[in-house]
């Protein structure tokens, strides 16, 4: 009976023991995640007692730590590229509005000459045409990033599609020196997609290729596999290797200084609706001063 008693006492003293380094490790798990909110240290949560148990809790919180670390640096990038992105659109905007403001200010002048009061206002009409360009890209990118408008999903010819866009712009870039070489297939390039969206992203690629292009812009268009693949072929002298990753980015313009009449939404606005229609930016290269672009379309199933 003794013996009884005095093991039961042991296991007593052994678990109220056990139970009493436990406490202190909550404790001590307490205080290191305190430190942690506080941002008093980036350290880990470390445990001193050998628990299996403990152990898992330990790194189920770490785990967490570093998630909430992870989120907080991309919440503060998020804001940078924000504030940058609103500074880099203030001036955009402001920049043409400056420009109309000016020019119709000097051909108000009563002793400007006619030739050069025509002049003026063939420049506030350029100005003007592309503030409505900015304008219509913000508008259009609200609509993609809040509404999430879902595209429609019908069967069209691309081919044909891009022959209308290209008739469309041909005058406009005949006007800035720019000579179009143009492959297309001889026959119906069918693919599932919106039409109106569709339109929307070879408009913004032509206008990507004429506003930095000089010269010849070459493109193609070719079924392959599950995709059509529309590439286009344009100079870029002033692009820069580092350019190619970010071309696609919200607001991102290779013009440092800002000065081109771009917004930097024109490729953001094709790469999202491409990917709308479950297509993607196939390949994007810049070889001896010539940018390929190469965009694929989900072809329709028979």
């Amino acid at each position: 009976m003794i013996w009884i008693l005095l093991g039961v006492c042991i296991a007593a003293c052994i678990l109220a023991t056990r139970l009493f380094r436990l406490k202190r490790q909550f404790r001590n798990i307490t205080v290191q995640l305190n430190e942690r909110t506080s941002e008093k240290t980036e350290k880990m949560v470390t445990v001193a007692l050998i628990d299996d148990d403990l152990s898992k809790l330990a790194a189920a919180i770490n785990r967490n730590l570093e998630l909430q670390k992870k989120l907080r640096i991309e919440v503060r990038r998020s804001d940078l590229q924000l504030k940058d992105s609103i500074a880099n659109l203030s001036h955009d905007l402001r920049t043409p509005l400056t420009s109309i403001l000016g020019y119709l200010q000097l051909s108000q002048n009563p002793e400007c000459p006619d030739e050069k009061r025509k002049e003026y206002l063939k420049t506030v009409d350029n100005k003007a045409h592309a503030l409505k360009s900015m304008i219509n890209n913000l508008y259009e990118l609200s609509v993609l990033d809040v509404r999430e408008t879902p595209l429609k999903t019908e069967k069209l010819d691309l081919n044909r599609l891009l022959g209308d866009v290209l008739a469309g712009q041909y005058e406009l870039l005949h006007r800035l020196g720019i000579t179009l070489n143009v492959h297309l297939p001889s026959h119906p390039v069918w693919i599932t997609g919106d039409c109106v969206a569709c339109t929307r992203i070879i408009q913004n690629l032509l206008n990507n290729a004429s506003r930095y292009a000089k010269g010849n812009v070459g493109i193609s268009l070719e079924a392959s596999g599950s995709y059509a693949f529309l590439s286009i072929r344009n100079p870029a002298p002033n692009l820069k290797a580092d350019d190619i990753k970010h071309l696609f980015e919200r607001f991102y313009t290779a013009d440092k200084s800002r000065n081109s009449s771009g917004s930097g939404l024109g490729l953001y606005i094709v790469k999202t609706l491409i990917e709308k229609m479950n297509g993607k930016i196939a390949d994007v290269t810049l070889q001896e001063c010539l940018l390929h672009m190469k965009i694929k379309f989900p072809l329709a199933l028979n």
